[in-house]
């Protein structure tokens, strides 16, 4: 896994981009152009979203899979547990927000998979949740090395 471990980061920073750059965008930019955009803002979200669809559950799968296979080297038996110390516990933070919004994320195409709406609540709020918790795992990406 060493020898490997640079470039399995750096696949996991890109889609880290890719998939909070997304959501930035559509939470803070795109949001705002309702009003700007007028009749079109439907037309031009159904295109961007048709897009975003094909691209975004394989951008936070690979996420994912990527955070696994780093995950080794900062917890587990070898590492002297998952909260340990400092940076363990602000790792596992980072995980289980991870993970809340990979499940809000399966939620939402689980159901569409089916043909049913989302649940309302992640319809209404599932971008603005995975932007929040992203920020903070960003920030905990950071701030792990630090304490």
């Amino acid at each position: 896994m060493e020898q490997i471990y640079p470039y399995v980061q750096i696949v996991h920073l890109i889609c880290a981009i890719i998939f909070l750059g997304y959501i930035f965008f559509d939470v803070v930019i795109f949001s705002r152009l309702k009003g700007v955009l007028g009749a079109d803002f439907e037309r031009v979200k159904k295109a961007i979203g048709s897009r975003a669809i094909k691209i975004m559950p394989v951008c936070l799968f690979t996420l994912i899979i990527t955070g696994g296979m780093m995950m080794s080297r900062w917890v587990g038996s070898a590492n002297g547990g998952y909260f340990g110390t400092p940076l363990q516990k602000i790792f596992m933070l980072k995980v289980t927000l991870a993970l809340i919004i990979a499940v809000c994320v399966a939620i939402n195409l689980s159901c569409r998979a089916m043909g049913r709406p989302a649940p309302e609540f992640l319809r209404v709020n599932i971008h603005k949740i995975a932007f929040v918790f992203g920020f903070i795992i960003v920030l905990c990406a950071k701030l792990m090395f630090v304490v």
